[in-house]
């Protein structure tokens, strides 16, 4: 399949179950997913790996989307005018087919899972990880690009798992057992001009990350001294490029 080509109805979908980064290869499947008759497609993106199809009848997608180490696969096989796959992601099995026509682009997606397992696991200490999840829950609407330009794509990864099971008062309070003052400061920091990057900055914002800077610790003053001084550069920043 001529990744050219989705329509953009289908990328649409695979947006909604949680495909990211740009496209790269994809498989158009043929025939039936888990033995029930449908159409759907294997996208493989940048940051991930998706599975979205409908049953025959139905007008919603449903599927799989998991980074490539949460992928696996097995029967790979040939059939008469069809491939065949069994795939497992996030603790679900599907089994599906293909035309030969679409063997290259499979193929292309097999090699890149066998890849990502076959590649070392980046170990992080946990205050890292710790720092690298906040700025990722709070990242979800919009600021996405500024935190993984800030930690890096493999950072990032790694704290979207570590946050992935936890919620955002327990990483507040590891974090707060885990950070020394210095590092406390650098990640409200962090986290102030996180929620600077799509130039707003509303009251809902300011309030709860004081809120972070008094449960921290922190004096009253690093909080206002930090938001004055990242908004004067940005308006720095804009005055220059607007010009």
């Amino acid at each position: 399949m001529d990744v050219r080509y989705i329509l953009s109805s289908v990328a649409k979908e695979a947006d909604n179950i949680g495909a990211s980064g740009k496209l790269r290869a994809g498989v158009r499947l043929s025939g039936a997913v888990n033995n029930e008759r449908g159409e759907g497609y294997w996208l493989l993106y940048e940051d991930n790996l998706v599975l979205i199809y409908r049953r025959l009848g139905e007008r919603d997608y449903e599927g799989c989307c998991g980074e490539l180490h949460e992928w696996s696969f097995s029967d790979y096989r040939e059939e008469k005018y069809a491939l065949k796959l069994q795939c497992s992601c996030n603790g679900n099995t599907y089994t599906f087919e293909f035309t030969p026509a679409e063997r290259e682009a499979a193929e292309v997606i097999l090699n890149t899972i066998t890849q990502a397992h076959a590649a070392p696991q980046a170990v992080y200490p946990e205050a890292l990880l710790v720092m690298a999840g906040l700025l990722n829950l709070l990242s979800g609407d919009g600021h996405e690009e500024f935190a993984v330009e800030l930690l890096g794509k493999t950072l990032w990864r790694a704290g979207k798992r570590y946050a992935a099971d936890r919620t955002l008062p327990e990483l507040v309070n590891t974090g707060n057992s885990l950070f020394s003052i210095e590092q406390k400061e650098s990640v409200l920091a962090n986290l102030i001009e996180l929620r600077m990057s799509d130039n707003v900055w509303s009251s809902e914002e300011a309030g709860a990350l004081k809120e972070l800077n008094d449960v921290w610790g922190l004096p009253p003053e690093y909080f206002e001294n930090c938001t004055g001084v990242l908004l004067r550069r940005r308006s720095i920043g804009e005055l220059f490029f607007k010009g």
